[in-house]
């Protein structure tokens, strides 16, 4: 089993909201929309590099309360289906 510590946590769930941004950009068909979504997808990237450039012993600000409630969302469901396909559950 791989344990993903918080801080790989953070980057793939910045990754993931690069990914829903971008694909927002692709599906949208209203320009100020999609200016709308392309200036949040540079912000989202800068989000990303900073945390990503921080290295494994630096301590940047921390992942904002919403991004931890994703963290934490995610965990409980791969503990949900960890349980349901092997009948145990990841350690915390």
């Amino acid at each position: 089993m791989i344990i993903v510590d918080e801080r790989m946590m953070v980057l793939g769930a910045r990754v993931a909201e690069i990914e829903a941004l971008y694909t927002c950009v692709l599906e949208t068909g209203d320009p100020r929309a999609r200016r709308r979504l392309l200036a949040e997808l540079a912000r989202a990237g800068t989000r990303l590099s900073a945390d990503a450039s921080t290295g494994p012993s630096g301590r940047g600000a921390g992942p904002s309360p919403r991004l931890r409630r994703r963290i934490v969302r995610a965990r409980r469901t791969a503990d949900w289906i960890i349980s349901r396909t092997d009948g145990r559950s990841r350690p915390n």
